[in-house]
């Protein structure tokens, strides 16, 4: 039978915990991406330590002895990243207080702008009780089905705070997780895509892509790539079909490969999420039908351009310009996941490039 135990952590103050980092894996599988906090955000915990106030619990996964000295870790973070990442950059004097912070205990002491190191020069007694702030640590022990326990938990946790799709789906865990993961590290990702990577959206691309060669695969055809249906096949594949996992995830390597060879590095047509799956499809059929050679950066721009002049054209000679290209503006300003308008939009970017036709329905 599989159960949950848990326990106060003794001694967790910030130092304590600040000189045992190493020992703490701040990102296991189904943690949220780090580093996302706003600076005002930031700023408000400190505050609240600082004027003594309560911070929500963070949790810990104690690891077995086994587990400890294979990765050298005596705790995973399951809640409490953002918390423990904040606290030690401030430690580590990334950010200062904010201009108009104010010492409740005492508002003679102006603190206001001050780093830690400067609150250790000018006020050594406060950066000693800072130092000293008992974070409230709960450690979470399993016994049983270690890895779905504790991403159950993550996603129970997290039901109040506003985690997006993306983050509820690495919660999820499993092999199409991992190929999700995989996907998202791909050099196409990591040098052509403009986008940034914050809260996972190069996950949520990278999870559409999967999705298009497992509907292809599976029913013939493509499907929206919306929240449901992604989340949907993260489920669907968690366990069990890993050969049939790693072969989509080959299959979309095989495009990105080739995408990573056609744009450049931060390009400005990847600037956003909705037409990545376009572009996708289309150096996937182009590659299937030996069309490689017909996609060009300067092709795509030649095609954006276009769009552009078309329509302004339609604003003043509206039966001048042309219908197909309008149709590509008005669905690329809607919506980009509903299946029906990747395959329109595919199909007119196809014949702008003289592909060969490919049968999405």
């Amino acid at each position: 039978m599989s159960f949950v135990e848990t326990s106060l952590l003794k001694n967790s103050t910030i130092m304590l915990l600040y000189s045992d980092r190493d020992e703490i894996l701040l990102s296991p599988s189904y943690q949220r991406m780090g580093g996302v906090w706003t600076l005002e955000k930031r700023r408000l915990l400190i505050d609240s330590i600082l004027n003594d106030y309560d911070i929500p619990k963070i949790y810990f996964h104690s690891y077995s002895n086994d587990r400890i000295s294979e990765t050298g870790r005596r705790y995973a973070v399951i809640d409490g990243r953002q918390r423990l990442e904040t606290i030690w950059s401030f430690l580590d004097n990334e950010f200062t207080l904010a201009s108009d912070f104010e010492y409740q205990r005492d508002p003679s002491i102006n603190l206001a702008g001050l780093s830690y190191d400067d609150i250790a020069k000018t006020h050594p007694k406060i950066r000693i009780k800072f130092d000293s702030f008992i974070l409230p640590v709960v450690t979470v022990s399993i016994e049983g089905d270690e890895i779905d326990l504790i991403e159950d938990m993550f996603s129970r946790l997290n039901e109040a705070v506003p985690l997006n799709a993306a983050e509820k789906r690495n919660a999820f865990g499993g092999d199409m997780v991992t190929a999700i993961n995989n996907v998202s590290a791909h050099a196409f990702f990591r040098r052509c895509v403009k986008f940034p990577n914050t809260r996972y959206q190069h996950k949520e691309v990278a999870a559409r892509f999967l999705l298009v060669e497992e509907s292809l695969k599976t029913h013939g055809r493509i499907i929206d790539t919306k929240k449901v249906y992604l989340d949907k096949m993260a489920m669907n594949y968690r366990r069990s079909q890993k050969e049939v996992v790693d072969e989509l995830e080959a299959k979309v390597s095989s495009v990105l490969d080739d995408m990573l060879s056609a744009f450049s590095d931060r390009d400005e047509l990847l600037m956003a999420q909705g037409s990545m799956v376009l572009y996708y499809l289309l150096f996937r059929s182009a590659a299937d039908h030996g069309e490689l050679h017909k996609i060009t950066r300067r092709h795509l721009l030649d095609f954006r351009n276009d769009i552009a002049e078309n329509r302004e054209l339609a604003e003043t000679e509206y039966a001048a310009s042309s219908f197909e290209l309008l149709e590509f503006d008005r669905l690329n300003q809607q919506g980009t996941n509903d299946a029906s308008s990747i395959k329109e939009r595919f199909s007119i970017l196809a014949r702008y490039l003289e592909l060969a036709e490919q049968d999405l329905s």
